[in-house]
């Protein structure tokens, strides 16, 4: 029900661009619920500007401007705090890069197939830095790289199947895809307006020896690194 409501929601901001009074009249949902919902979704200046000359709720106005000066605020203090981040990673030794994937894969990577490396992912950062960890330290040449994707029925499938394969800068081919996984819609399932969200990536690497590497790294790890 929930997920139902908030898609409403996103789609009466995107689509008719509404206040948070008129989604709340409409649906009844809490404010303090939307201003999580709708976050990502701030309403431009113009039709801020252009909802006050025809008579909006009083005050609905100002609450909106506010909550864009807010968000804008809080966008400068990310973009402070990220400059000041990448500049302590601009030297990483190749010892904390290691460990870095090692930590990646222990999280996210298939363990039970014993021989193939297997890492998904939805978003595109992750699956670019694996891609160049395996073959750096895995000694793993692109040619042999294979990728999957796994997309909602509701989504434009050739679409996202493109975007892709242009995050990959023409580096893998269309051959190294496998055929696309298309899965039916089920409650909870993630279709909101908006998003960023272009489905889920998946890689493969067949190699029992480099498996074998990979899992035993894991392990000495966590078994030198004890509390």
């Amino acid at each position: 029900m929930k997920t139902e409501l908030r898609q409403k929601a996103i789609d009466m901001r995107v689509d008719d661009e509404a206040s948070y009074s008129e989604i709340r009249k409409k649906l009844g949902v809490a404010k303090s619920t939307l201003s999580y919902w709708l976050r990502e979704h701030p309403l431009s200046s113009k039709r801020i500007s252009e909802l006050r000359k025809s008579g909006w709720e009083k005050g609905e106005a100002s609450r909106e401007k506010y909550r864009n000066t807010m968000r804008e605020k809080k966008e400068k203090i990310r973009a402070r705090v990220y400059q000041t981040e990448k500049e302590k990673f601009q030297n990483l030794s190749q010892e904390t890069l290691y460990v870095a994937g090692l930590m990646l894969y222990s999280a996210e990577g298939g363990k039970k197939d014993a021989h193939r490396i297997t890492l998904a992912n939805t978003d595109v950062a992750i699956i670019l830095f694996f891609i160049k960890w395996v073959q750096m330290f895995f000694d793993i040449e692109t040619r042999q790289l294979r990728f999957q994707l796994h997309l909602y029925e509701n989504m434009n499938i050739r679409k996202e199947e493109k975007f892709w394969r242009d995050s990959f800068s023409g580096k893998i081919k269309k051959s190294q895809f496998y055929k696309t996984q298309i899965r039916p819609l089920k409650a909870g399932s993630f279709t909101y307006k908006g998003s960023n969200n272009h489905g889920t990536c998946s890689i493969f690497v067949s190699s029992t020896e480099k498996k074998v590497k990979l899992i035993q790294s894991i392990r000495a790890f966590f078994d030198l690194h004890k509390i």
